[in-house]
């Protein structure tokens, strides 16, 4: 219920502004191409920290001696924790930039999992706040996180960080060639749509 009334809020949007003169160019991509690309653009990320950690905190990286199952539920328990911080900073971010608070912003469950979709139509670099706003700073603290207390939870942390802003990042590619433009993000699938003013 609360997907076909993001549609159609989504919807009214987009009419209102191809009456308003502007075309739309939609850059959504589907989940299973954005899962394996945002991996792409994360793992160049994972290889430098990893081999930072390997090379100069290993000597003194705090190592849990915990196996089997214990570790399974571990590494669940850190990605929950990190994909609602990654959804509510998100959020945060859209919040910020839009100017109008959390009534930009809207969250939701999918598949049980949270994420969180801007509900404002932004300038590009305003909608990218948002975009990047869980790898900045997710992604930058879980750095500085190894370095400080490097170990298993910590390199764990760090992993998932740039996994789940691996999306986020190839995204904001595609933001950064756009011109000058309307954005909105799309309220059920990864991506926006970009709105050009149509020449009078």
């Amino acid at each position: 219920m609360e997907s076909k009334k993001e549609n159609t809020d989504f919807d009214r949007v987009q009419a209102n502004l191809k009456s308003g003169g502007y075309r739309e160019k939609d850059v959504t991509i589907p989940s299973g191409r954005a899962m394996v690309f945002g991996v792409l653009c994360a793992l160049p990320f994972i290889v430098v920290s990893g081999l930072l950690y390997r090379f100069l905190l290993i000597k003194r990286a705090h190592l849990l001696e915990i196996g089997g199952l214990s570790f399974y539920m571990m590494f669940i328990a850190v990605i929950a924790v990190f994909v609602v911080m990654h959804e509510l900073l998100h959020g945060i971010g859209w919040a910020v930039s839009s100017g109008k608070g959390w009534k930009a912003v809207r969250f939701n469950i999918n598949a049980m999992m949270p994420s969180c979709t801007c509900k404002a139509v932004l300038q590009k670099n305003s909608y990218l706040i948002g975009v990047l706003a869980p790898f900045v700073l997710l992604g930058m603290g879980s750095i500085l996180f190894v370095f400080v207390y490097p170990g298993t939870v910590s390199l764990l942390a760090m992993m998932v960080s740039f996994t789940a802003a691996g999306a986020d990042l190839l995204i904001a590619f595609h933001v950064s060639k756009e011109g000058n433009c309307l954005i909105a993000d799309h309220p059920t699938k990864a991506g926006y749509i970009a709105f050009y003013k149509e020449n009078p």
